[in-house]
C-alpha cells in the first residue's frame, strides 16, 4: 500500500512539475477600420484538447495552459475563419500573434497567415530567456549535440573540457535541466530529431526552479502531435 501511496505521489508531483511549464497565446482582432471585433471565436487543438478564448470588447483574446510546441490558431467570426500557422509557445512564456485585420469582405472561406518567425517579442518575467523555436533547430548545425547546441546559444554558458556545461560564474553541476517538465542531470543522449524547442535562463530565475546560480535549461521533445501538427501545416 506504501508502495502505491508513493508511486501515485511521485506521478502527481512529476504532473504538477510539468503543467508549471505551460504558456499562452495571446493577440488582438480588428476590424479593417482598427476597430475591435468583440465575440470572435478563437482556438487551437493541442491533440489531446481544443484550448479556446473569445475575443473581449478590445478585441483582445488569451489562451492558457497551452503546452510548448508550434500551433495553428484558428479565428472564426460571422461564419467565416481565419488559420494562423507558426505560432510557438515556448515554456513557462507566450505567444504574441500580431493583430489580425479581420475583415468579412476579403476574406473567402479560409485564409491561411504564416506569421513572422523572426518577429521580436517581448516576453515580461522572461527576458533573461532565449529560446530556439522549431524553425532555428531546423538547420541548426549543433541539433545532434545537445550540450554544444546549448553553449552556442549564449556567451553566458560556458562548456568544460569533459563536455559538462556551467554558467558563467558558478560552479560545475550547479545547473538546472528539465526535459519536459522533469529535473534530469543528463541531457546528452537526447536525439537531436526528439527536440522541439529549447529555452535558456542566463538570468532572473524563476523561484520555482530552485536555489540555484547556475541557469536553467529547459527543453521540450516533439510528440506524435507536433509531428502531426507540422504535416497538417504543409497541407494547403
Amino acid at each position: 500500500m506504501k508502495r502505491i501511496i508513493f508511486g501515485l505521489a511521485l506521478t502527481l508531483g512529476v504532473m504538477a512539475n510539468a503543467q508549471e511549464n505551460y504558456g499562452e497565446i495571446v493577440g488582438k482582432i480588428i476590424e479593417s477600420e482598427e476597430e475591435p471585433i468583440i465575440g470572435a471565436r478563437v482556438w487551437v487543438n493541442t491533440g489531446t484538447a481544443i484550448l479556446g478564448s473569445v475575443s473581449d470588447h478590445n478585441g483582445r483574446f488569451r489562451i492558457s495552459t497551452v503546452p510548448p510546441g508550434t500551433y495553428e490558431v484558428n479565428i472564426s467570426f460571422l461564419g467565416d475563419t481565419m488559420r494562423l500557422q507558426n505560432n510557438y509557445v515556448s515554456p513557462n512564456g507566450y505567444c504574441k500573434v500580431p493583430d489580425v485585420i479581420f475583415d468579412p469582405k476579403m476574406l473567402t472561406t479560409v485564409i491561411f497567415i504564416y506569421n513572422n518567425p523572426n518577429e521580436i517579442k517581448l516576453d515580461p518575467g522572461n527576458e533573461h530567456m532565449i529560446t530556439l523555436t522549431p524553425l532555428d533547430l531546423k538547420h541548426n548545425v549543433n541539433i545532434q549535440n545537445p550540450a554544444d547546441l546549448i553553449s552556442n546559444m549564449t556567451s553566458d554558458i560556458q562548456k568544460s573540457e569533459d563536455g559538462e556545461l556551467y554558467f558563467r560564474g558558478a560552479r560545475k553541476g550547479e545547473m538546472v535541466y528539465l526535459i519536459d517538465g522533469v529535473k534530469t542531470r543528463d541531457i546528452s543522449k537526447v536525439p537531436g530529431v526528439a527536440i522541439g524547442g529549447v529555452s535558456v535562463y542566463t538570468g532572473g530565475i524563476p523561484a520555482k526552479y530552485g536555489d540555484t546560480t547556475g541557469g536553467v535549461v529547459v527543453m521540450e521533445t516533439k510528440s506524435y502531435f507536433d509531428l502531426y501538427r507540422a504535416w497538417k501545416a504543409t497541407q494547403l
